[in-house]
């Protein structure tokens, strides 16, 4: 046998310190990628159910001499306290219609969609946590709004805007 030949056998591989750093990493990466996305998500969920709830109303056809001057939706723990979520909608119109005229009007309309549709004054959603709904509207502004139902209890446990 040649002095200069090299021995058979498998040819020599990665080193076993970086395939073991290599899988840490990967570890590593899945962990954050689950702590960070599944508040994001969570968040995300929430804040989509609140935007149906405004979309819905968004949706409802408008009284005679009434003209929609904006919208807004929220979640979060709005209201009391304790713990838990809730989901807002609203719709801001400006009408020659009376807050009675309009609650009416909405009372109807609101049989369609099933939700319990209240219509008060601008200013009427300023005491929420986190702060005012529909903040710095003018005057004789009316806010048509109606709380929803969110998309289970997963999502209401753990968005932290609920505790």
């Amino acid at each position: 046998m040649d002095a200069t030949a090299m021995p058979s056998g498998p040819a020599p591989g990665p080193s076993r310190g970086r395939g073991r750093r290599g899988g840490c990493l990967g570890a590593i990466v899945i962990v954050v990628a689950v702590v960070v996305g599944l508040p994001v998500t969570i968040t995300l969920v929430n804040d989509a159910a609140a935007r149906r709830i405004e979309n819905e109303l968004v949706a409802l056809p408008l009284p005679a001499c009434t003209e929609r001057v904006g919208s807004a939706s929220r979640a979060a723990k709005l209201t009391g306290n304790g713990n838990g979520m809730q989901y807002l909608g609203a719709i801001f119109v400006r009408s020659e219609l009376s807050i009675a005229d309009l609650q009416a009007y909405y009372d109807d309309a609101s049989d369609s969609t099933g939700l319990s549709v209240t219509v008060s004054d601008a200013g009427a959603l300023d005491d929420m946590h986190g702060g005012p709904i529909g903040a710095g509207l003018p005057s004789g502004t009316r806010i048509v709004w109606a709380w929803g139902d969110g998309p289970g209890e997963l999502f209401e446990e753990f968005d932290i805007r609920g505790h």
